[in-house]
């Protein structure tokens, strides 16, 4: 049995600003610059999809959910909701 494994990676140079690497190394504990730039990069991304995430709220005209709708479905009797077995909401 042979197995393969593909692994992604760029080598760069980069002129970084010392003080920001030791301060991330230390508060973060990560071992490596390579780790800390890597965990730098995946929050920033993170940050970045939050923000279209809220800003893509006031772009859907048809989201006619309340949060007494959300209430409902949470406390309806199954621990796991699938798509499939919640209730439509009232337009009561």
């Amino acid at each position: 049995m042979h197995r393969i494994c593909i692994v992604s990676s760029m080598r760069t140079t980069l002129d970084l600003n010392k003080s920001l690497i030791e301060e991330a190394l230390r508060l973060t504990g990560t071992k490596t610059k390579k780790a800390v730039i890597e965990a730098g990069l995946r929050e920033l991304i993170h940050a970045e999809k939050v923000k279209l995430f809220i800003n893509a709220r006031g772009s859907i005209s048809d989201l006619t959910i309340t949060a007494d709708d959300v209430r409902r479905w949470r406390d309806q009797e199954e621990s796991i909701i699938e798509i499939a077995s919640v209730n439509e909401p009232s337009n009561t």
